[in-house]
This record gives C-alpha cells, sequence and structure tokens, in this order.
C-alpha cells in the first residue's frame, strides 16, 4: 500500500463534492420557506395580478353660519356684525347630518357648502350691516329726550338726480383756486361720479344739528360713565377727562356744558355715539341719498339755497379773517335749503349712516335707478355730508362727499337726526312751495372776488370753553 507524500498535490479536483455538500442543505431549506409561505396564505399575492388600488376622496362638509363676534359689541338695530365660522359636519364622522341652518338674527340664512380645506373667518375688521336704519318706538323715548329734541321738516319723496358732472367740477375748481385761494383737485370729487337717478321715500329731517345741550341730556340720561362705552360698546364722546380740547364736563356724576357752547352743534362725537343719539330719541341716522335729496331738492342746486356761492350764507373758512369755530346752530337763516333745513353747508359736517365706498356711485349707476339706497354693505368708514367751518366752500356743495373712521373724534364733524313720516302721512307736491315752509329764497348774489394774501391753513383757536363772541365759538380740527 502506498501512501502520498507529505505536502505532495492532489492529482483529481474535489470542488463537485463540495457544491454536493452545499447544494442539498439549501434545497431543503427553500422548500420550507415555500410551503411556509403557502402555510401563510399570502403567496396569491406574489405571482397573482391585482388591480389599481381605489382612491377615495374624502368631501369635508362645513355649514357656514352666521354668529355673533364675540370680539364685537352687542349688536344695534342699525348695525349688526357678523363674522363666519366653520362647523365640521357630524355626518363625516358617523352622525347625522343637520338640516341647513335657519335664518339668524342679522337677517341671512345659513347654507351647507362642500370645501377641501378648513374654512377660514371673515376678517373682524370688516364689518357687514346686513339691516336697513331703523328708529326706536316712540313708547321707548324718555320724557327729557322727547322734550330737548329738534323739530322737523318734511322731506317730499320722489326721484333726483345725485352726483355730480365733470363740467361742475371743472368750475367748483376753478372757483375754488381762483377765488378763494385754494389749492382744490378734480380728484377730490372723483367719488361723486356719475350722476344718476335715485328715489326716495318721504321722510322728516330735523332742521338743526344736534346741540351740545341736546347731547348732554342724552349722556345724564344714560348715567354716569355713558361717554366711555356705552354707544353699542364704542366711546361716544370725549370729555375733558379725557382731552383737554374737549368742552364737555363730566365730574363722575353729572355731565354739563358751558353756556357759551350750548346751542352749538356737538362737535368730535363718533358716529356710533351720534347712532346712539339719534336712536335713543326715537329716529336714525340719514342715508346719503336722504340727505342728498333734503340738500339738493328737485332743481339739483349745487348749495342748499342755489347754485351762486355766498360766504354769508354757511360757516366755513371764508372770509379768511373771519374766527375758527362753528356757530349756533340755525344762525344763517338765508342760507336753508327750500325745505327749511340749516346749515346743510359748513358749520359741522354731518355723520351718514351708509358706509363709505370711493365707487359706490358707479356701482349704483350700474345698477340702475336706486330706490331709498342705504350704500355699501361693509366698509370701514362712514360718509360725512355738507362740509365744515374748516374747510372751502368746494367741499360744502350738496354733491361733496367726504369719510371718516367712524370712532374718530374730530372737532369739525357732528350730525342730525331724521324719522320716518306716520304711515298715513301724504306729502304731496304742494309742500315743495318755499312758501309754505316759511323759508326765503334770496336772489342770487354775485361771484365773490379772489381774496388777496389768503393764508393756506387757519391760526390756532382759542381755548374751545370760553363764551362765544357775537354768536361764535372757537373749535379746531
Amino acid at each position: 500500500m502506498s501512501y502520498r507524500p507529505i505536502g505532495g498535490r492532489r492529482q483529481r479536483s474535489a470542488a463537485w463534492q463540495w457544491a454536493l455538500i452545499g447544494f442539498i442543505p439549501g434545497l431543503f431549506c427553500g422548500f420550507g420557506v415555500m410551503i411556509a409561505v403557502m402555510l401563510e396564505g399570502t403567496l396569491p399575492a406574489y405571482f397573482l395580478p391585482t388591480s389599481e388600488p381605489e382612491v377615495v376622496t374624502t368631501v369635508v362638509h362645513v355649514v357656514m353660519t352666521a354668529t355673533e363676534d364675540v370680539n364685537q359689541p352687542t349688536p344695534t338695530p342699525l348695525a349688526q356684525f357678523i363674522v363666519v365660522t366653520a362647523t365640521p359636519d357630524p355626518a363625516s364622522a358617523g352622525g347625522e347630518r343637520p338640516a341647513p341652518a335657519q335664518q339668524t338674527e342679522a337677517g341671512s340664512a345659513g347654507e351647507v357648502v362642500s370645501v377641501p380645506v378648513q374654512a377660514t373667518p371673515i376678517p373682524t375688521a370688516v364689518a357687514a350691516i346686513v339691516t336697513p336704519p331703523t328708529q326706536a318706538p316712540s313708547s321707548d323715548i324718555p320724557e327729557l329726550l322727547r322734550v330737548v329734541r329738534s323739530l322737523t321738516v318734511t322731506i317730499p319723496g320722489g326721484s333726483f338726480v345725485m352726483g355730480t358732472t365733470p363740467g361742475e367740477v371743472t368750475e367748483a375748481v376753478r372757483q375754488c383756486i381762483t377765488r378763494d385761494a385754494g389749492a382744490c383737485e378734480a380728484s377730490y370729487a372723483q367719488d361723486s361720479f356719475p350722476a344718476h337717478q335715485v328715489t326716495v321715500d318721504a321722510f322728516l329731517m330735523e332742521s338743526t344739528e344736534v346741540t351740545f345741550e341736546q347731547y348732554v341730556a342724552f349722556l345724564n340720561i344714560r348715567g354716569p360713565d355713558a361717554h366711555v362705552n356705552r354707544c353699542a360698546g364704542f366711546p361716544c364722546i370725549q370729555t375733558q377727562n379725557e382731552s383737554r380740547d374737549a368742552p364737555i364736563i363730566f365730574d363722575g356724576a353729572t355731565y354739563t356744558i358751558g353756556a357759551g357752547l350750548s346751542q352749538h352743534p356737538v362737535y368730535a362725537v363718533t358716529w356710533y355715539g351720534a347712532r346712539e343719539y339719534c336712536e335713543a330719541v326715537g329716529r336714525r341716522l340719514p342715508t346719503e341719498a336722504e340727505w342728498e335729496r333734503a340738500a339738493r331738492a328737485d332743481d339739483g342746486r349745487i348749495y342748499p339755497w342755489g347754485n351762486t356761492w355766498d360766504n354769508a350764507l354757511a360757516k366755513t373758512r371764508l372770509p379768511r379773517d373771519a374766527p375758527p369755530g362753528s356757530l349756533q346752530v340755525g344762525s344763517l337763516p338765508l342760507g336753508a335749503s327750500i325745505y327749511g333745513v340749516y346749515d346743510m353747508a359748513g358749520n359741522v359736517a354731518e355723520w351718514i349712516s351708509d358706509y363709505y365706498s370711493e365707487r359706490h356711485y358707479e356701482q349704483q349707476a350700474t345698477a340702475g335707478n336706486a330706490t331709498n339706497p342705504t350704500g355699501p354693505i361693509i366698509g370701514q368708514q362712514k360718509v360725512l355730508r355738507g362740509g365744515s367751518w374748516d374747510g372751502l366752500p368746494f367741499f360744502s356743495r350738496t354733491v361733496h362727499r367726504q369719510s371718516a373712521r367712524p370712532d374718530e373724534f374730530l372737532r369739525w364733524i357732528g350730525f342730525r337726526c331724521v324719522e320716518d313720516p306716520p304711515n298715513d302721512e301724504v306729502i304731496g307736491s304742494a309742500d315743495l312751495n318755499p312758501a309754505n315752509l316759511g323759508v326765503d329764497v334770496p336772489p342770487a348774489p354775485p361771484e365773490n372776488t379772489a381774496i388777496p394774501n389768503a393764508q393756506s391753513t387757519l391760526p390756532p383757536p382759542p381755548d374751545a370753553n370760553q363764551a362765544d363772541n357775537a354768536g361764535t365759538t372757537n373749535s379746531s380740527g
């Protein structure tokens, strides 16, 4: 028997032996794995064809409801503020879908809509008036306010042309520059275009602007601190406790006003304070269409008394050497409108119920003959009409529009109220006769010449608490 020497080389390869040794265990392992998969029941998922997965789209239903904004004050008849909130649909969670929202106090019905994303509330900075101007029932008026409130005159209903024309504005700008030494521009009247037809029902308007005496009576009826936030949750007016320029005195219990200002138009009253007073005396603020109807009449006059300016018929910046500030209400009877409404040009600008929009006249003209329009439903400023003692005649034209935030205290802004007539009252065209109203319509005076060396601004006014001199008092804007 022979042996291979140690360290000698093999004569034949042994690779097939090692392959056989590795293949047999691997084969058994593979069969074991397949048997396990078959027993689990998942083997068909690897070999059988499958359809595309079904895409399921879930639509979330959001119920849009009108609810009171907790950040706003309690709504009042003239301004009910709403915000939109998103309420998930219970049906998406297996519950029963609710019926559409019912009519809300704000007068806007809810609606069920489908949206793919979460609804976002309307910004509370923009409020919507969804009810027309109203006035308090007569039975709710305190006797003191009933006694002190202003007398009213009848403004007949009818159609009239509201707004102005390019020709009238061109002439007004020319007079402002050459006659009044002002710096007016045609763009100041852009929001009064175009002239368009409007119809209003008959109404009653206070013949004079609301005075300090009347407003102090209102505050005293409301009680201590009424001026702070008792006008729909907003300030009504400032007293000397808040501003040294304010003429009303509040000692913690009672409001008073000096005799020198008692019969002057209340000024620096907020729009909320004006509205609240009107409602307290059973009236309301006028709409912009009502105010212009009372000032223009049927003949489309540029000023309440006619088409020619006269410094003696309205309290404005002219003449330049006149003391600044307002006059006692009704001091210029020849400047009254044909219906007997005083101070519709100058003295103090007057708050209007409407929201202000620069393009509102364009929209109103496109819509056609509007009947009893109440202005835009949303906005951040309120309309002012009539100009003031702190402006030139250009701003006191019956067609001119101004605006301010409803919470501003401006010493050249006041107001007057209007009232709806009794249902059985019939107002005929005979009431248009100035003789029946006791108003003398003066002949048109010659046009004034330019004022030499006129100053562009007024000097600072004296103390507003001093007694007025010759029927004038001092106030600043």
